[in-house]
């Protein structure tokens, strides 16, 4: 795989619930802010609360609706980009392609609408809880929870592939652990460099875009500018699982973008630790293999091989408190 001289700018979105405006780690950057801005504003039927956060491409906020009383989560455009076409189209586009793809580990989008000042924004179910990201400054998780979250979020980038998209962008910023009763379960969430499986040269979502992305979950084919496809997305779930692992990062991030690039492109990930369990162990080397046609063929491919590793997972827990 050919190495190409980094000359692209990385793009991406504001992310569900915006971009965190200091990072004590990489993985934090996106979570929801910790501390809330509160706002006494409207917008349409819905009174804004706080703001959740914010980016160059979009602003978050807690909303209420003022006769519902329903708690919501509100992603609007910029102010800086209300006066460009390009910028509402975009955004309108990732609200139509994060309504359109129904899965119990997604974010669900209620309504869109156009605030007063002409910016569109597009109402969401209120994901509250803690950003994974967050989550993993506090230590690795446990084999179960590795296995039970890389389970339902592969399933749900399976659901994603099946709408004829890939999301690009999957990381641990962009998954949050919202409480249901006694469980976590895990949401993911922001849509918005998601882009078409099949390229069509007539669509302008097909027109080269050059580097897209956060460059320490992307697939080589992304930075040397091949072409994507849902393998694409298998190497950044991973890249989340080994994340769960080690509450670290495959790769060595590097002083400069380029050295990054390269270590991505060029070299192997860091060794999982001795006590990492034998099938997330290869389940992560499949992922982050090179070239794509060495990954798991799918992220359903995917599922089905975290379903066989956790049985077996479970099977060697049986005999280990046997004999104990």
């Amino acid at each position: 795989m050919e190495m190409r001289a980094p000359t692209a700018t990385f793009t991406g979105s504001a992310g569900a619930y915006g971009r965190a405006r200091s990072r004590p780690r990489a993985i934090t950057r996106g979570c929801p802010a910790s501390r809330f801005e509160l706002l006494d504003q409207r917008l349409g039927p819905y009174q804004l609360l706080a703001l959740l956060g914010e980016g160059g491409m979009a602003q978050v906020f807690l909303a209420e609706h003022t006769l519902m009383g329903r708690r919501v989560a509100i992603k609007q455009l910029a102010p800086a980009l209300a006066k460009f076409p390009h910028a509402h189209d975009l955004f309108l586009r990732e609200a139509r392609i994060t309504a359109s793809i129904r899965h119990p580990n997604i974010v669900d989008v209620y309504d869109f609408g156009n605030g007063a000042d002409g910016r569109p924004y597009y109402v969401m179910e209120l994901a509250s809880g803690e950003c994974l990201a967050r989550r993993l400054l506090r230590g690795p998780l446990l084999t179960a929870q590795c296995f039970d979250t890389a389970i339902v979020l592969a399933d749900a980038v399976a659901t994603i592939h099946d709408a004829g998209y890939v999301h690009r962008d999957i990381k641990s910023e962009n998954v949050m652990l919202v409480r249901d009763g006694r469980r976590l379960v895990p949401k993911l969430i922001d849509f918005g460099i998601a882009r078409r499986l099949t390229a069509d040269p007539e669509d302008p979502e097909s027109r080269p875009e050059g580097v897209v992305g956060t460059l320490r979950t992307m697939a080589p084919e992304q930075i040397t500018l091949e072409q994507i496809d849902q393998r694409t997305d298998v190497w950044a779930l991973g890249v989340l699982i080994y994340e769960m692992i080690t509450s670290s990062l495959p790769f060595d991030e590097g002083s400069t973008a380029r050295d990054e690039m390269l270590a991505i492109v060029t070299e192997p990930p860091r060794p999982l630790p001795d006590h990492a369990d034998p099938g997330l162990r290869e389940i992560v080397d499949a992922c982050l293999r090179k070239e794509p046609a060495e990954r798991p063929a799918s992220a359903d491919d995917l599922v089905e091989r975290l379903r066989d590793a956790q049985a077996a997972y479970v099977v060697r827990r049986g005999f280990i408190a046997r004999a104990a």
